[in-house]
């Protein structure tokens, strides 16, 4: 009897923990206008010019992807009125150093309106981390110009199809949807589509278009979208919906409630290396940034391959970040913070085949003042057996040698 009642109670604690777990998730629908975007559309209907900010990962940085074919519609759908486009998308990167980079990316150009995409990039955080960070990106916005309108964006990738398959949005995207909630930020649903092709049989998430001529394929890799089939169908999507909130136009300024998440990345931001104590051997390089796709995003970048050389840095909170460029070249690193024991940081993955621009948050720290030193490791890494991880080989070994640093700036709170 015993074990039948325990055998009930694992079962009941069961079903209650997968009831819990269902209902913090999101029922997914295509959009929800909330309280839309009137500033945009009122510019528009003027004739005035309206900058157009895209914040997001590589699916928004894609060249001639929804990005440029939404900023084109516009530019068709509107002749009587000027965009300029703000382009602050840079692969591989969160909503976390979202928030961080804000201000220099987006809100020094005074942007008109804000389309924000980071539901692929943050799948795998929790909800409370993306909460965190989407809520300190509405509040720079609106803290900057309560007049700015704010759309939130979710694109997906294969590994978040199950959800959708069960009606529900990824974790991710419905901790978007809270935020949204809390602050009337219309949102789009550029997966919804997709999906529904995929689920009829008509599109495939992953392949290439020569192997599948009856049906459209999304994207090559499950994740990027083809510029002629995925990327089209997420811009069709952005375009009917903003028509449909377009007849809210009347100027409103924006109402700023109450946080939600108390430690959220409000009062966060981007600290050049230039302005820091650091030893005479750091140097300054355009090698790793000059021609890239975030030359314009990155800041000056110093370099140094000498475990002798240290950057110092004094800041406060919980958590420091730094923005870096890695690539063939680039090795680990060592931080102290205080008097804590070493941390060893790679700033090499199985991605390093090219050099790109990256960032690495060090959290849990204690509350309070920091000061950190920062160093070149001398240990040397394994960049074959790296590599390997996605089969990638070694095929030029002077290119991986150096087992360098390219530092740009930290992430600290204010």
């Amino acid at each position: 009897m015993i074990e039948r009642s325990l055998s009930v109670l694992v079962s009941l604690l069961l079903t209650l923990s997968a009831t819990a777990q269902t209902d913090s998730l999101t029922p997914v629908v295509e959009a929800t206008y909330r309280a839309g975007l009137p500033n945009f559309f009122h510019k528009i209907q003027s004739g005035q010019t309206s900058k157009v900010a895209y914040l997001g990962g590589s699916i928004t940085r894609a060249d001639q992807g929804w990005r440029d074919q939404t900023v084109s519609w516009l530019k068709d759908q509107y002749p009587h009125a000027k965009f300029e486009q703000i382009m602050a998308a840079i692969g591989g990167t969160g909503s976390d150093f979202g928030a961080y980079r804000l201000r220099q990316h987006v809100l020094q150009h005074k942007p008109d309106l804000v389309f924000v995409e980071f539901a692929v990039n943050d799948h795998g955080k929790t909800a409370q981390q993306v909460k965190a960070s989407m809520e300190g990106i509405v509040r720079q916005i609106w803290k900057a110009d309560r007049h700015t309108d704010i759309c939130f964006v979710y694109t997906f990738q294969k590994v978040q199809l199950p959800f959708y398959q069960n009606k529900t949005f990824p974790v991710s995207t419905s901790a978007m949807e809270t935020i949204a909630d809390q602050y009337q930020i219309p949102s789009i649903c550029l997966a919804l589509p997709a999906i529904q092709l995929i689920e009829a049989g008509k599109m495939v998430i992953q392949g290439k278009a020569s192997e599948q001529p009856d049906k459209i394929v999304f994207s090559g890799d499950g994740v990027h979208p083809y510029v002629e089939t995925g990327h089209k169908l997420y811009a069709e999507t952005v375009e009917r919906h903003l028509l449909r909130m377009e007849p809210n136009s009347k100027v409103q300024k924006h109402p700023l409630p109450k946080s939600l998440i108390s430690d959220n990345l409000q009062n966060v931001a981007l600290l050049t290396v230039d302005k820091l104590e650091k030893s005479k051997g750091w140097h300054l390089v355009d090698s790793v940034v000059t021609g890239k796709p975030y030359a314009s995003l990155m800041p000056p970048v110093y370099a140094s391959a000498d475990t002798a050389d240290y950057i110092t840095i004094s800041f406060r909170g919980n958590t420091l970040g730094l923005v870096d460029v890695i690539g063939p070249g680039t090795g680990q690193i060592v931080v102290r913070v205080d008097n804590d024991p070493p941390r060893y940081i790679n700033r090499f993955d199985e991605y390093c085949t090219y050099y790109r621009m990256s960032y690495t948050l060090i959290s849990g720290l204690s509350d309070g003042k920091h000061t950190a030193s920062i160093r070149v490791s001398p240990t040397k890494l394994d960049k074959a057996s790296i590599l390997a991880k996605r089969n990638n080989k070694i095929t030029s070994p002077q290119l991986y040698e150096k087992q360098a640093f390219y530092i740009g700036a930290f992430l600290v709170r204010e």
